[in-house]
């Protein structure tokens, strides 16, 4: 049977027990959402969240509740992990073997990967084909690129375009500060302190007490340093230079990273950002700022999000993210992130904008991102894939 079969194989595996439980856990709120927008598509719907994050537990996600994991005392429970990393699932197995729960009773999420040697040599129909499977491994179900209609489907679909060199330009995390230097002005751009080929070339001493290291060539790669003396400068130089032979463009073929010259820079660490201040992503079409994203905690345990429309109006679907019941005050400078989100993105037929607003009244910049989640997470309800997805056309 081959990788793909397999993942078929459980995705189909948890649908059929699901239909047969009398009540179904999902274990893991942060990334269970996308399992409950899997099984609503099927009318069915899953009756409770477990989650060891005491910012997740007693509260509720998408109208369900969240438990610290238990033993339910009914027949017919089905037990869904839903973690995004081999070792989280293999810890929660262990966690819900240790309360009583038997394995028969517990369904796990399929994992598909790719083979790393194979990826930079695919042509456009192998690549298609490599993208279709990663879909179904992460979405439950295998999607149409060939005429795609929902908007995951659009983004997955247009990866292959995305190699050019004004987007590989907006995707390199320290040439698109230039750009907008020059489109926006300096006061946009977060401070930076040093640019590297290589982690050895870095002087620890003269970096300030706090700051922040990332790679320019890729997402989520970042290392935030709040006190310099308790930084690991072995571990840490280890992990940027694996990062930087990392070629994060075959990584669910984001391919407007494939041509980045890969670099280590170091921010500005901004007090406020890390814990206090919301994400503000503007989701744009064809040059015209449609959604804000906002984001409470992005990236960090407890993350939760919500969409607004350009009038402050929260939206009733979320995307990947727990979805932020409440509503947060308006940002006091909207209406210029909007003016900066319609600039940026003129002339991309799709584009993310990530904009901040910070306590002592500056608007940052962020990034621009071309395929948000990589395309490979759901929408809940999952009718609204289909909505974001006719942005494309208008």
């Amino acid at each position: 049977m081959s990788k793909i079969d397999e993942v078929k194989k459980g995705w189909n595996n948890i649908l059929e027990r699901s239909k047969e439980a009398n009540y179904i856990v999902v274990v893991g709120a942060a990334s269970g959402t996308d399992v409950q927008s899997f099984l609503i598509e099927e009318d069915i719907l899953i009756s409770e969240y477990f989650d060891n994050n005491e910012l997740f537990i007693g509260t509720s996600v998408n109208g369900i509740r969240v438990s610290k994991p238990y033993k339910v005392n009914l027949e017919k429970v089905l037990y869904i992990i839903s973690a995004k990393s081999e070792k989280n699932k293999e810890e929660l197995s262990q966690q819900l073997h240790s309360l009583g729960i038997k394995s028969e009773y517990v369904a796990v999420v399929p994992a598909y990967k790719s083979d790393p040697d194979k990826l930079p040599y695919m042509n456009e129909k192998e690549m298609l084909e490599e993208i279709s499977n990663i879909y179904m491994a992460e979405m439950g179900k295998m999607p149409n690129l060939e005429h795609p209609a929902a908007y995951t489907e659009k983004i997955n679909a247009n990866k292959i375009y995305m190699g050019n060199e004004k987007c590989t330009l907006m995707a390199d995390k320290y040439l698109v500060k230039e750009f907008i230097k020059n489109e926006l002005g300096e006061q946009y751009v977060v401070r930076l302190f040093g640019v590297w080929d290589k982690a050895e070339e870095i002087n620890y001493d003269s970096l300030p007490d706090k700051f922040v290291l990332k790679v320019n060539n890729a997402s989520g790669r970042n290392i935030l340093v709040k006190n310099k003396k308790e930084l690991n400068i072995e571990e840490t130089n280890k992990k940027l230079n694996t990062w930087l032979k990392e070629n994060y463009g075959y990584v669910g073929f984001s391919l407007q990273y494939r041509g980045i010259q890969p670099k280590i820079i170091c921010e500005e660490y901004l007090d406020e950002l890390a814990e206090n201040v919301y994400d503000y992503q503007f989701y744009c079409f064809h040059g015209e700022p449609k959604y804000i994203w906002c984001i409470s905690r992005s990236h960090r345990a407890g993350c939760r999000a919500s969409f607004y429309d350009l009038d402050w109006n929260i939206q009733p679907f979320s995307f990947g993210y727990p979805k932020d019941d409440r509503v947060v005050p308006k940002p006091s400078k909207l209406e210029e992130m909007i003016g900066l989100s319609k600039k940026l993105s003129k002339g991309f037929e799709h584009v993310r904008v990530d904009l901040y607003e910070m306590p002592d009244g500056r608007v940052l910049f962020g990034e621009m991102t071309f395929q948000t989640w990589g395309g490979f997470r759901r929408f809940y309800p999952p009718e609204y894939d289909y909505v974001m997805g006719k942005m494309f056309d208008q």
